[in-house]
């Protein structure tokens, strides 16, 4: 489909991925996304990450705690390895308990998610 067809909604979403790719201090939360494909658990914990403002990032163990399961740090690790909408659902800023990067399954990975954290402002040490 045309860019010119897309619908407005998607033309945005597009419009906004972008200048915040391009370092622009948007939030994209305001994206509509279509959450379905995900379990309930996994559909709470994408929800909580949309909520986080730029800049900041939270532990796994936190984010079990947010979503109402404190116990569950590993079942936010699958959540987010299954994350299909990186950046919208910003994965790249969950960290392990000790701050350090962790994980990252999206294209690119750890060097992906320093990038995003430094564009965010946020310098983490370097990758060993």
């Amino acid at each position: 489909m045309p860019a010119d067809v897309a619908p407005t909604f998607v033309r945005e979403a597009v419009d906004k991925i972008d200048r915040y790719l391009r370092g622009e201090p948007i939030s994209l939360h305001s994206i509509r996304l279509d959450l379905s494909f995900a379990p309930p658990f996994h559909r709470k914990v994408y929800e909580a990450m949309r909520r986080m403002r730029r800049g900041s990032t939270i532990s796994y163990g936190e984010l079990a705690r947010e979503v109402g399961s404190p116990h569950a740090a590993r079942a936010i690790g699958q959540a987010m390895a299954r994350n299909r909408i990186p950046i919208v659902v910003p994965c790249h800023r969950v960290l392990t308990s000790t701050q350090k990067l962790g994980g990252f399954t999206a294209p690119g990975g750890l060097e992906a998610k320093q990038k995003l954290l430094r564009m965010e402002g946020l310098d983490l040490p370097a990758l060993s």
